[in-house]
């Protein structure tokens, strides 16, 4: 199933920052990830904008996700896919709990991210 909603350029351009800030690749995966594991909140009022919505954004889910998405959204009092979604996307952090490899060493565990991604590290 996939779900499209439009943002106008500089809410898009603020979901690229928050994109980064949570570390992701992609906005596609940040949005599905926001949409899905975001507690529950209260929706503010958009900021009023002469920009047109004219930049599309969409994820694919399967049936399972949409479920999660429906719950989330019921449980937020919004019935409005867009607006949920463009209100996720615009101020959400992402936390993540972080599991230490059986090294127990942290230093080791962050270097071997860095590693990853291609960054050099200096913990000294």
């Amino acid at each position: 199933m996939n779900i499209n909603f439009k943002v106008t350029p500089s809410q898009k351009e603020t979901i690229d920052l928050r994109v980064e800030e949570n570390g992701f690749d992609d906005i596609t995966s940040y949005i599905k990830v926001v949409a899905l594991k975001i507690q529950k909140f209260t929706i503010r009022t958009p900021e009023e904008s002469s920009e047109e919505a004219s930049v599309e954004l969409g994820f694919t889910l399967n049936e399972a996700q949409k479920t999660t998405l429906d719950t989330n959204m019921k449980e937020s009092n919004c019935a409005d896919i867009s607006a949920y979604l463009i209100h996720v996307a615009l101020y959400s952090v992402i936390s993540a709990v972080i599991e230490i490899r059986s090294t127990g060493k942290l230093n080791a565990m962050l270097e071997r991210i860095a590693k990853a991604r291609g960054l050099k590290l200096d913990l000294d």
